[in-house]
């Protein structure tokens, strides 16, 4: 059997990161655990923002991030005493992109944040939730206004989609397509008359000459944001890799959880990003041995033995459990695991997310 390090190394990792990142399967109380982290991290005197993606309703009334809605931080009330601070955010990706438009496009901002193309996909590209995820992340951690910057990345696989969104995005500056939509204008007339004009008299048929003049406007418009957003996506790359970065996979002891949460492990390990901790929640605890033989077991009767039937099903139960976590445990390598009970109350509020966070650090 595969040693298990429990408990208090994730107090350490709480102390010692800049950035910690939860990712995992659906189910599995990620974005709970990512709130309970960051939490314990502020009441042991850190200034801590956690960014998610899609908390249950109860939890985002919890922190208080419904009622925020503006993409900025909001101080959970009460959640802190001391020194530290805790501050939740939901992430409004269309915000974000906007910002970061304003931020990098000088006087064309305006332009491009007013067209329509631009408009249709700036809360819906395909990556573009992802990207501005790390966006986000980046912002906080430079703004000096905290210690601890805490993401909560969406389900499963799309987290990988979520930690490549910088690499995808250089990918795509480098594509041929967007080459040629920003090449000026008498060299693009060449490019389009000779290899687009059948596809571009299509799209012109069929949604409106508006909408081609629109695209390629946008692409212009963009290009000239291409130094920078290539810098920053090699920044926001190197933030995700760097030694201050800690990643925490969160699972279930079930079959299909471990799956998806091995396919992450490998996929972390192979992207070069630091695995800094292992957390397996709704665990069956393992209850104390009975010190009597089967056969002395066997021979009781009435109400004492359905509480024998039932110790040997909980153990059962437990100790299954445990098997299907060794292959989880062994592609942590050094990184501890932590085992969390499955507790008799759900996790909604900020009382039940310190009871947590006590659990995971103590």
């Amino acid at each position: 059997m595969t040693t298990r390090r429990i408990g208090s190394p994730l107090a350490h990792l709480l102390d010692s990161a800049d950035l910690l990142v939860t990712c995992g399967p659906g189910g599995v109380g990620k974005t709970t655990t990512a709130a309970a982290l960051g939490l314990a991290a502020a009441r042991a005197g850190r200034r801590v923002v956690v960014v998610t993606i899609d908390p249950a309703k109860r939890l985002a009334d919890a922190l208080g991030i419904d009622a925020a809605g503006s993409n900025q931080p909001h101080l959970v009330a009460g959640a802190v005493t001391g020194p530290g601070s805790f501050s939740a955010l939901m992430l409004d990706a269309e915000k974000t992109f906007d910002q970061l438009i304003r931020d990098r496009a000088g006087d064309a901002a305006q332009t491009i944040l007013d067209n329509s193309v631009y408009r249709s996909i700036a809360g819906s590209l395909a990556g573009a939730q992802e990207y501005m995820a790390i966006e986000r992340l980046h912002q906080l951690h430079h703004s000096g206004d905290y210690d601890l910057v805490v993401i909560d990345t969406p389900p499963s696989r799309h987290a990988i989609d979520v930690l490549e969104a910088p690499d995808r995005l250089v990918s795509f500056l480098s594509n041929p397509v967007y080459r040629a939509l920003t090449i000026p204008s008498r060299s693009f007339a060449k490019v389009t008359n000779a290899a687009s004009s059948a596809f571009l008299w299509t799209v012109k048929r069929l949604a409106g000459p508006k909408i081609v003049e629109d695209t390629i406007e946008f692409f212009r418009s963009i290009s000239g944001l291409e130094a920078g957003l290539r810098t920053r996506a090699a920044e926001m790359s190197a933030l995700l890799r760097a030694d201050h970065t800690a990643f925490v996979l969160v699972s279930s002891p079930r079959a299909e959880a471990i799956d998806e949460a091995s396919y992450l492990a490998t996929a972390l390990h192979d992207g070069g990003f630091r695995l800094g901790g292992v957390v397996v929640n709704l665990v069956h605890p393992l209850p104390p041995a009975l010190h009597l033989d089967d056969d002395t077991l066997d021979g009781i009767t009435g109400p004492l033995a359905e509480q024998i039937a039932y110790h040997r099903e909980l153990t059962a139960l437990a100790e299954g459990e445990r098997a299907e976590l060794e292959s989880l445990i062994a592609l942590a390598g050094d990184a501890p695991v932590c085992e969390v009970p499955l507790l008799d109350h759900d996790v909604h509020d900020v009382d039940a997310l310190i009871e947590l966070g006590g659990v995971l650090v103590d």
